[in-house]
């Protein structure tokens, strides 16, 4: 019994120090409000062009029978920064291959 007393508190110390990245954020734009079951055209829509905005292309790759590696395609990676006013902070929209994959607050851009 003794050791749940003292594992018990450092486990749930250890949770809540843990960032909450995962928590799906929402972005208010205006009198809108986007989150990650928005479009991308959505997002443009409701939000306008961003500030910034950052585009990287990677191969997809996998491996044929023979084990060589071969091009499947490309995937586009957006990332999209907003900063709605002057006193909130940047807010980062990550878009992977057209489709919302992140909405996330960030330090600065």
């Amino acid at each position: 019994m003794r050791i749940y007393t003292i594992v018990l508190p450092i486990l749930l110390a250890i949770l809540l120090a843990l960032p909450c990245s995962a928590i799906a954020e929402p972005m208010r734009c205006g009198k809108w409000v986007v989150n990650e079951e928005s479009s991308a055209a959505e997002v443009l829509e409701k939000c306008g062009a961003p500030q910034q905005k950052e585009r990287t292309e990677s191969d997809v790759l996998a491996k044929n029978a023979a084990g060589y590696s071969v091009k499947l395609g490309v995937q586009v990676t957006e990332r999209w920064y907003y900063k709605r006013s002057p006193g909130s902070l940047p807010m980062l929209v990550t878009i992977v291959d057209g489709r919302l994959k992140s909405i996330e607050r960030i330090d600065s851009f």
